[in-house]
């Protein structure tokens, strides 16, 4: 088995259209064809992947807290300022880890529905 890359990531959303609200128009995902499935949902474009959002009334809501170290969807960025700009002009909270042991500068923050979404850069 060789495996050569990852093409999307999904996360559960409690209510489609308030996420397609947050990917869409806050975050600024662009949307992309999805087939027709029995179930709601929604695909986004991230360059050659793509994130799927897949919906479950019943919902798997986490906490409002934000977690480092818990299931989260990494995106990279060309300017981490950008990021906390945007999100601060959004009043949208976020946790700053400039200097991570990681390597990168990253940013993470929730969804609507407490998935953790981080945003990350090399540390210039």
């Amino acid at each position: 088995m060789k495996i050569t890359g990852i093409h999307h990531i999904s996360l559960v959303v409690s209510d489609i259209e308030r996420a397609r609200a947050f990917y869409g128009s806050t975050i600024q995902l662009r949307e992309v064809v999805r087939p027709p499935f029995d179930f709601a949902g929604a695909w986004y474009a991230l360059g050659p992947q793509q994130l799927h959002l897949i919906e479950d009334k019943h919902g798997s809501r986490q906490n409002d807290e934000i977690k480092t170290r818990g299931r989260h969807v990494a995106f990279y960025v060309e300017n981490v300022d950008q990021v906390i700009e945007f999100l601060q002009q959004r009043d949208i909270p976020y946790l700053d880890k400039k200097f991570s042991i990681s390597g990168f500068h990253q940013i993470f923050m929730n969804d609507p529905d407490g998935n953790t979404i981080e945003f990350m850069s090399e540390i210039d």
